[in-house]
């Protein structure tokens, strides 16, 4: 870091301000640079780059905010302007050429984060992030937000949930560290949010989330972790209160986990007005940078001289914005042929990372299609391709459904009803946005409508066609009986620019699908684990504990529709000849599984083998198993290969809650190998040693423990006998205070050798 004499503290206040809606307070006495930031996880997000730098103009000029926020929509469809609004664009893309250097440029709009995880595929993520970095590039951005957003998908409700990449901790942290290695090898800051818990849009300003120290730290703190190890360079705090704490006055958050423990030095910024308290108190808790801009210093100043704030604190938040300013001040010139080449790329990126995470739930021989079939498209001619909010992006480069489409007949009944080879395609498009919370997840009711239409047809007609639903939505539907009616189904979720091009070729057999679901999806909203913990005032109970997502289907007994890891392809996998190289290890060592993998069906094909560990006797309340590899194999018809997966026994702590800290138990523990959690079979067992002194039963351990392990506790009564001790008080433990602990009971434990000799000889 940078030494900070000579720098006044008025200075160093303000740099820990944001100077405007999305750029940072330049100094240039100190040579410190303004950083302009954008929300770009999926792209650059027009609204916000015009709003910030066209305000002003915009302002003095008589266009209202409507007129601006209408250029910034409908920038590339200027036939939807009025022609005031066309003048004003005429302004800002002269303006914009002259700031960028570039002419016709658009920027990309890619797939969110819930369609990344379906691809079960790191290596496309870390190429998105680097053609996001090379955007931003282009449009002079040098801090991406939201690249990644790693907040778990805990319940479909979320109005932000396709942001997010997984309801599982371990797959969302190494598709989002791929992405920030992307963001990062290009020179721009890459930024994790929202740390943490953000899960909810619901009063998400005012929300207290009440969540146990274990849930947070095997759910909602592991992937923040990974991504911040791979090299992010900003994380951004939520906006909840967590047990009481605004997230951007967590102490305990900020300073304890992200400085003590993972050793973080990057800078933790507020999100967009999440500091609603003093600032001065905030910057004590460990945030860097206040934002947006213009926010004032004062309270940082006051804090300082009232002792809130100390001068060490301030300090070290000034050194890591100003280091924040001076490594990302350097952007390389972008040439127009460069800035071609970049969206051509893009184009490429964006497609194959729809055409790998769109995901195939059903097909009863309806695809791929041999292209003689008549299609008959439903809905929307166009597919949603991304979400609102933050992740909205505005471009030139989207395909459109119909034009992809071969032989393509819009909404006509009488094609369908009388065609068998028809194909009659519903697309059922769901708007899903920031800020608010979906209300059920029914399918909407045009959709039901054209369902029921085309079902009535169908029975009642031997020459209609089949029926393939698109559901182009944020996550999750309720499907219930139609599920018995259609013939196909593609999720297709926010599948960015090139979604349409990646399911048209998906449908033709271009590609074979090889998109699973980053999620469980349930039969009925109320089988999900969070159902009963929705808030309905000001507080909302992380009930489910850690049993999110497919750990909490399993532990429950309770069927989802559509399994995590799940997904159909038009070609067959086998997977076998399981093998370990040793099957005792201990805690530290890796554990490595062989196994072969071969394409048995007639097209090329991928598939993601997913491996799960779980331990059937346990101490502690434990996931029935837990994700910990996964690899994604692409293999021609007949091909087999030997695939390996590994993992550390470290992966396998808890956080125990007596015990205070992360801790692994000795024992036998089975290893699943599968393509869908529900079809991960036991195949190998091994045993781990080493474990944590806290899960040895002895002296120190509960009643209830050592009663649970009949030749342990008759060691212990024969020790009592003998050394003469009541026994009555150890039975009077047993029968109202089981939670006592033996050396509570009878002080002189110490000298219970046969009992502390049976434990030892027990493990």
């Amino acid at each position: 870091m940078k030494a900070t004499d000579g720098i006044s503290i008025i200075k160093k206040a303000s740099l820990l301000c944001g100077a405007d809606f999305f750029g940072t307070t330049e100094i240039p006495e100190a040579d410190i640079r303004r950083i302009q930031m954008l929300d770009g996880g999926t792209g650059m997000n027009f609204e916000q780059l015009f709003v910030n730098l066209y305000a002003e103009y915009c302002e003095q000029n008589g266009y209202s905010k409507t007129e601006l926020d209408n250029v910034a929509h409908f920038f590339f469809e200027d036939r939807k302007l009025t022609d005031r609004e066309k003048e004003l664009r005429r302004y800002i893309k002269s303006s914009e050429e002259i700031r960028t250097g570039l002419t016709d440029i658009s920027p990309g709009c890619y797939p969110p984060g819930i369609l990344l995880g379906a691809t079960w595929n790191p290596a496309i993520t870390l190429k998105l992030g680097e053609i996001l970095g090379q955007e931003a590039n282009m449009y002079g951005v040098d801090c991406l937000l939201g690249t990644p957003n790693i907040n778990i998908l805990r319940d479909p409700r979320n109005g932000r949930f396709f942001e997010g990449y997984s309801e599982d901790p371990f797959l969302t942290g190494v598709m989002g560290r791929e992405l920030v290695k992307g963001v990062e090898s290009q020179g721009i800051a890459s930024n994790v949010k929202h740390y943490a818990a953000n899960n909810l849009e619901y009063k998400r300003n005012t929300i207290n989330q009440i969540i146990s120290e274990r849930t947070l730290r095997e759910i909602y703190l592991p992937a923040f972790k990974m991504c911040l190890q791979a090299g992010a360079a900003t994380v951004m705090t939520s906006y909840p209160k967590i047990n009481g704490t605004k997230c951007t006055e967590h102490k305990w958050l900020l300073r304890k986990i992200l400085r003590q423990e993972w050793g973080y030095t990057g800078v933790n910024m507020t999100d967009w007005g999440a500091c609603t308290g003093d600032s001065g108190d905030a910057v004590e808790a460990g945030i860097d940078l206040l934002m947006p801009g213009p926010w004032p210093s004062d309270d940082i100043l006051k804090a300082l001289e009232e002792g809130r704030l100390t001068k060490d604190h301030l300090n070290e938040a000034f050194m890591r914005v100003q280091d924040f300013a001076t490594k990302y001040n350097y952007r390389p010139k972008i040439t127009q042929d460069e800035a071609e080449e970049i969206m051509e790329t893009g184009d490429k990126i964006a497609y194959e990372a729809a055409v790998q995470g769109i995901v195939m739930l059903e097909n009863n021989g309806v695809f791929p299609l041999s292209g003689n079939e008549k299609v008959v498209l439903y809905g929307s001619e166009r597919l949603l391709t991304c979400g609102q909010g933050s992740a909205q992006v505005f471009t030139s480069r989207n395909t459109k459904l119909d034009e992809e489409l071969s032989d393509v007949y819009y909404g006509e009944d009488d094609i369908y009803s009388a065609e068998p080879m028809s194909v009659a395609v519903v697309l059922c498009s769901v708007n899903s946005s920031e800020g608010s919370d979906r209300k059920d997840l029914k399918l909407p009711e045009e959709t039901r409508r054209v369902l029921d239409r085309l079902i009535e047809v169908k029975r009642n007609s031997l020459l209609s066609g089949r029926i393939c639903l698109i559901l182009n939505t944020p996550g999750p539907v309720e499907l219930g009986e139609y599920l018995n009616e259609i013939d196909a189904l593609f999720c297709v979720f926010y599948p960015g620019m090139q979604g349409a091009k990646a399911l048209s070729d998906l449908m033709y057999g271009k590609r074979s699908p090889s998109g699973k679901l980053p999620f469980s999806w349930p039969k009925r909203i109320e089988d999900m684990p969070s159902y009963l913990n929705y808030p309905e005032g000001d507080t909302s109970y992380y009930g489910e504990g850690i049993f999110v997502g497919y750990r909490g289907y399993e532990k429950r007994k309770i069927e989802p529709l559509y399994p995590f890891g799940y997904g159909l392809s038009y070609t067959t996998f086998d997977i076998g000849e399981f093998s370990v190289e040793k099957s005792n290890i201990t805690v530290g060592e890796d554990m490595v599984i062989r196994f072969e993998i071969e394409n048995t069906g007639d097209m090329d094909g991928a598939e993601v083998v997913q491996l799960y560990v779980g331990q059937e006797e346990s101490q502690v309340i434990k996931p029935v198993k837990e994700l910990r590899a996964f690899g994604k194999y692409y293999l021609q018809p007949g091909q087999k290969i030997q695939g390996t997966l590994k993992f550390s026994s470290v992966s396998l702590c808890i956080w125990d809650e007596e015990l205070k800290r992360y801790a692994v138990e000795d024992g036998i523990y089975n290893i699943y190998i599968g393509n869908s959690s529900e079809n991960a079979k036991k195949v190998l067992a091994f045993s781990l040693r080493g474990g944590d002194l806290g899960y040895k039963i002895g002296i120190n351990s509960y009643v209830i423990k050592v009663k649970d392990k009949p030749e342990l506790y008759k060691a212990l009564k024969e020790d009592i006998f003998s050394a003469g001790l009541d026994i009555s008080k150890l039975i009077d433990a047993e029968r109202y205070t089981p939670y006592t602990k033996i050396r509570e009971i009878y002080p002189e434990a110490e000298m219970f050798a046969g009992f502390i000799r049976a434990c030892e000889e027990y493990y």
